[in-house]
């Protein structure tokens, strides 16, 4: 990272990383997510009013497997989550026009410990932080992620206007990040986030990586390496269960 990126993480809570895609990346798996998760907003089982989602995307294909350490995000990975970063949960979130979502949540030093974030010694520490993959643009009041900035360092969360928290109120707080598909947007969970309506004509298409630093887990279950296809030695230990003594560098 720059010293301006990490300037405008430390600041803001995220950062969009540009580019990290390439056209025939986009396509190819844009593809791919047609074949394995048809575009059906009938379904019940994966849809909740025009938001689908499902689990365990990076197993899809290869080429989903590649994002887990993309090499455009991993010197992001080790700056941010620490040598040992281990990729804890993966999903999608798709979604059409007018789906109506939740609060806002997040916040460092929630109850489950996970989330947080620090700075000690010319080093950022993250627990728990989300990669999301952008595979169609999010303009200007699109919708789909919203956030706090600077919301991750707040020591009031407790008083925090529920209005806001409610989505009734966005100005002067909340913010919708503009990306392009191929743009990958790293946040800490500490960061106050969520999810506005989709306000395109075209479907809002984001893959969710979610890293931890190596010896922290959210959670409950954990990735079986032969479910993937011949994952490297780096990939593996990517998607090694937490620990903490003896644990080896995450890259290679």
């Amino acid at each position: 990272m720059t010293p301006e990126e990490k300037f405008i993480f430390d600041l803001q809570g995220y950062i969009i990383i540009k580019n990290v895609l390439t056209k025939v990346e986009i396509d190819k798996i844009n593809k791919i997510s047609d074949q394995i998760f048809p575009r059906d907003y009938c379904n019940k089982d994966h849809n909740q009013g025009g938001l689908r989602r499902t689990a365990n995307v990076s197993r899809w294909d290869p080429a989903c497997q590649r994002l887990i350490d993309h090499p455009k995000v991993t010197p992001y990975l080790k700056e941010l989550l620490g040598p040992t970063f281990r990729l804890d949960h993966d999903y999608c979130i798709f979604m059409n026009r007018g789906k109506n979502v939740g609060n806002l949540h997040g916040g460092p030093e929630t109850a489950n410990g996970c989330q947080f974030y620090k700075h000690h010694n010319g080093t950022m520490q993250n627990g728990l932080s989300v990669l999301t993959y952008f595979f169609a643009d999010a303009g200007p009041g699109d919708g789909g992620f919203i956030c706090v900035p600077g919301s991750h360092k707040s020591n009031f969360l407790s008083d925090m206007p529920s209005d806001v928290r409610e989505l009734k109120r966005a100005e002067p707080y909340v913010v919708q990040p503009v990306t392009k598909a191929g743009d990958a947007l790293f946040f800490t969970e500490a960061l106050i986030h969520g999810t506005t309506p989709w306000n395109a004509d075209h479907e809002r298409r984001t893959f969710l990586y979610k890293y931890s630093p190596g010896h922290i887990s959210f959670s409950q279950t954990y990735y079986k390496t032969e479910d993937y296809f011949n994952p490297t030695d780096q990939q593996q230990r990517i998607l090694s269960p937490p620990s903490v003594g003896g644990r080896e560098p995450s890259l290679d």
